[in-house]
């Protein structure tokens, strides 16, 4: 969308200089593609050095998107682009992109059969890979958005299989 003009301003930050990856949780997205922040030293020691990440959303040539566990500058990154959108940079300055951030929220999908009603939920607040079953306290509240890879089951195994683990607040329903 706002590609080329990013790989230039990209360019003119990076171009011969060393740069410092910071790893946050799980390091890779669903696509296999690395997660990584990125900092460009500072020369000098009374300077910060800069997270070119942020400086991407508050310049307007990147949106923000934190997906858990990978959310540590959830915070920082969203009062950047807040700070660009105010601000008409970059993309903002061209185009409204309040629909395209609006379609990146978290939608609540329904299971293709009605009989997998276990709620495979993956927390933004770092809790993990949780389930629900039916019953549970918070169930009713957990929405399954499938694009983040979360997911209905079956079965408490299948859950399991695929990596769930049983929320605590489901401690006082038997197995399901």
């Amino acid at each position: 969308m706002f590609g080329p003009e990013a790989t230039s301003y990209l360019t003119l930050l990076l171009e011969g200089k060393h740069v410092r990856l910071e790893k946050d949780i799980s390091g890779a997205d669903r696509f296999e593609r690395l997660l990584r922040y990125v900092y460009i030293p500072s020369d000098d020691i009374r300077s910060d050095d800069v997270f070119l990440n942020q400086e991407l959303v508050r310049q307007g040539y990147a949106l923000t998107s934190a997906q858990a566990p990978d959310n540590r500058y959830r915070d920082l990154l969203s009062s950047a682009q807040e700070s660009a959108r105010a601000n008409n940079l970059g993309m903002w300055a061209v185009c409204d992109m309040t629909e395209h951030i609006s379609s990146l929220r978290e939608i609540d999908t329904q299971p293709a059969d009605p009989s997998c009603d276990i709620k495979g939920n993956i927390s933004e607040k770092a809790y993990g890979r949780l389930y629900f079953v039916p019953g549970c306290p918070n169930y009713n509240r957990v929405k399954i958005d499938t694009r983040k890879g979360e997911a209905y089951f079956c079965s408490e195994a299948e859950a399991k299989a695929a990596g769930f683990t049983r929320s605590e607040s489901c401690s006082n329903i038997f197995p399901y």
